[in-house]
């Protein structure tokens, strides 16, 4: 196994009360997800915001939330995975939906295969 070294892509900006796909497997190719770099870009409020693993064919739901968090103000938080998140399966996403209020900036760590 090689992997690209290139990274899962840019910034993801999602409005208040949206979500949205930050990564989703393509190509045929193994994606390993390490982490996920999430900002509350409000300057005055908390924002939550609840993470989706989503197999190809499914949609946003609590049988497939892996994790929540609460970020103050301009607040910046790592959701680590104690292991690599492996998706195999074309179509396969991370989601994030973000609660009312601020706008949130997610950035997907990982590598892929090349």
């Amino acid at each position: 196994m090689t992997l690209a070294k290139t990274g899962l892509g840019n910034v993801t900006s999602i409005a208040a009360s949206a979500n949205a796909d930050v990564y989703t497997a393509a190509g045929g190719k193994k994606a390993y997800i390490r982490a996920l770099l999430i900002h509350n870009t409000g300057t005055s409020s908390s924002q939550d915001v609840n993470i989706y693993f989503v197999p190809n064919g499914s949609s946003a739901a609590t049988a497939n939330e892996i994790g929540n968090m609460t970020l103050t103000a301009k607040d910046t938080a790592f959701f680590e995975l104690a292991y690599p998140l492996t998706m195999t399966t074309n179509g396969d996403a991370i989601n994030v939906a973000n609660g009312s209020g601020n706008v949130t900036n997610v950035l997907v760590l990982g590598d892929v295969e090349s």
